[in-house]
C-alpha cells in the first residue's frame, strides 16, 4: 500500500504507456542543490584563495598539510613514518609509537620461515626484473592554513546557502563559478569569438523570445546558477523578494572574450589595455541596455542580444580606426604550442 511519504516523493507523470512515478519537483531540485554547494564552495575556495593570500600570507604559519595516497608493503609504511617523523621533528611519544609500529612489523616478518622468505625473496627480485617499475603514489595533494581557511568560509557561505536561499550568498557563489569558468575556459583566436558569440546571439534570442523554457528554467530552478538583483531594495533591504536575473552563460562567454583581448593587449608589449578596457567599458554599456529594456517593456530579455553587439563592435571599431584590425583577427594565443603541433603533424 503506498504512504503518504511515498506519495509526497513522486509525482505521477502521465506518460505514452500509460502513469508513471517521477520523482518530485522539491526532491529534484535538493538533489542538484547539494550536487552545486559541493562544487560551487570549492569555486568559492579557489577564489577567496587568491585574495586572502596576499594579506594573510604574512600572519598566518607557512607549514601545509600533505595527502598521499600510495601503495607499498608494510614494511616501508613503518620506515616512512618514522622518516616523517625526522623530517618534521617529531615528539618522544611518537618517535616511540613508530618505532614500536616497526618493531611489531619486524616481529611479524621473523615469523616466517627461512625457506619461505628466501623463496619470496627470489619471487620479487624476479618480478622486478621483468616487470618496469611502476609509481606507488596513486593520489596526492597539499594545502597550506590559508588553503584551508578559504575551504571554511567557502563551506560556511554554501550552507548558508543550501538552507536560507539568501540572494547574498547566491550571488557570492554564482560569481565564483563566473570567476573559475572565464579563468578555465580560453579562447585562442578572436574568429573563434566572434563565431561564438555570434551563435549563442542567434541561440539565446529563439530561446528567450521565441519560446518560454529558459525564462521558466531560471525562475524555477533555485540554485547558484545565475545573479540576482532585488528590485525592491530599498523597500525590503536584506530580505528583497522581488528579482532580476543575469545567468551566469551571459557573464562566462562574454567574459572569455574580454580575457582574450587582454592577452591580445599583453602581445602587442605597449603596456596598453586599450582593446581590453574598450571591450569592458562595452560590456557594461550593454548590461545597462538590457537593464533598461527589461524595465521598459517589463518583460525577459535576452542579454546577449545586447551584450554580444557592444563587446565584438567596439573593438573592431576600435581596430579599423587604430588600423590594427588586420593584426587583431591574425593573434593567435600560444603560437608556440601550435607550431609545435603543426611540426608534429
Amino acid at each position: 500500500m503506498e504512504t503518504a511519504r511515498h506519495r509526497n516523493v513522486y509525482n505521477t507523470v502521465q506518460g505514452r504507456d500509460g502513469q508513471v512515478k517521477a520523482l518530485g519537483e522539491q526532491y529534484v531540485n535538493w538533489l542538484l542543490n547539494i550536487y552545486i554547494f559541493i562544487f560551487s564552495s570549492f569555486a568559492l575556495s579557489r577564489a577567496l584563495d587568491v585574495i586572502l593570500r596576499p594579506i594573510l600570507s604574512r600572519i598566518v604559519p607557512k607549514r601545509c598539510f600533505y595527502f598521499v595516497l600510495a601503495e607499498m608493503p608494510e614494511e616501508q609504511h613503518a620506515q616512512l613514518r618514522s622518516h616523517v617523523y625526522e623530517l618534521t621533528g617529531a615528539t618522544d611519544a611518537k618517535s616511540v609509537r613508530a618505532k614500536q609500529f616497526s618493531d611489531s612489523s619486524a616481529d611479524k616478518s621473523e615469523d616466517s620461515t627461512p625457506a619461505a622468505s628466501s623463496s619470496s625473496e627470489e619471487k620479487k627480485t624476479a618480478e622486478a626484473s621483468t616487470k618496469a617499475p611502476e609509481d606507488p603514489i596513486v593520489a596526492e595533494s597539499s594545502m597550506d592554513y590559508i588553503s584551508l581557511i578559504s575551504l571554511v568560509v567557502a563551506f560556511s557561505f554554501g550552507t548558508w546557502y543550501l538552507f536560507q536561499k539568501h540572494w547574498v550568498a547566491n550571488n557570492v557563489l554564482a560569481f565564483s563559478f563566473a570567476v573559475n569558468g572565464i579563468e578555465m575556459i580560453s579562447l585562442n583566436k578572436v574568429q573563434n569569438g566572434c563565431i561564438l558569440l555570434g551563435g549563442l546571439f542567434f541561440y539565446d534570442v529563439f530561446w528567450v523570445f521565441g519560446t518560454d523554457v529558459m525564462v521558466t528554467v531560471a525562475k524555477s530552478f533555485n540554485a547558484p546558477i545565475k545573479l540576482v538583483f532585488p528590485m525592491d531594495l530599498l523597500e525590503n533591504g536584506w530580505f528583497a523578494k522581488n528579482f532580476a536575473l543575469l545567468g551566469l552563460g551571459d557573464i562566462v562567454i562574454p567574459g572569455v572574450f574580454v580575457a582574450l583581448l587582454l592577452r591580445f593587449d599583453h602581445s602587442r608589449g605597449k603596456g596598453s589595455r586599450i582593446y581590453f578596457l574598450t571591450c569592458l567599458f562595452a560590456y557594461a554599456v550593454g548590461l545597462l541596455t538590457t537593464i533598461f529594456i527589461m524595465h521598459y517593456f517589463k518583460h525577459a530579455q535576452p542579454a546577449l542580444l545586447y551584450l554580444v553587439p557592444a563587446c565584438l563592435g567596439f573593438p573592431l571599431l576600435l581596430a579599423l580606426i587604430r588600423g590594427e584590425l588586420g593584426r587583431l583577427f591574425g593573434y593567435q594565443d600560444h603560437e608556440a604550442e601550435a607550431a609545435e603541433k603543426k611540426k608534429s603533424n
